[in-house]
């Protein structure tokens, strides 16, 4: 594993940060019912350990089995548990409350960034979300 992972995926959403989509994430979570929006994130290898750095973060070995088919990192209290640590698809979701998706032709460059990451960590592509991080999870 690439040690400076970490750094590139912090540089990657760092750089979306800094793009001027408008955006108005009030973190109502209806994206994190996966059942109700039938979307559901794909992670990356690099993203699903940044994300298994945030459940080791939040106190959590493991990810808490849901069978309300909502987000695994979504905690009692109704918020993201891994908010700083969250996925680029999180961070660009579709919630259309929040301005819906961001063009693809406005991210392009990040995810290949992280494309281009996960091939040099052994990836196998986007993965979804829940299998990816507690794979994560079992490696770090």
């Amino acid at each position: 594993m690439l040690s400076d992972y970490r750094t590139e995926i912090a540089a990657i959403y760092a750089e979306l940060e800094r793009r001027p989509l408008e955006r108005t994430c009030l973190r109502r979570t209806e994206c994190c019912q996966f059942h109700l929006t039938g979307k559901t994130p794909m992670l990356t290898r690099g993203e699903a350990e940044y994300a298994a750095l945030g459940v080791r973060a939040s106190g959590r070995k493991k990810l808490p089995p849901r069978d309300d088919g909502a987000c695994p990192m979504l905690g009692r209290n109704g918020r993201c548990t891994i908010y700083t640590h969250r996925p680029f698809g999180c961070r660009t979701h579709f919630c259309a409350a929040a301005g819906g998706p961001y063009p693809r032709k406005h991210v392009a460059d990040l995810i290949q960034r992280l494309e281009a990451l996960d091939e040099q960590l052994g990836g196998d592509g986007p993965r979804p979300i829940q299998a990816a991080v507690a794979d994560a999870l079992k490696k770090i």
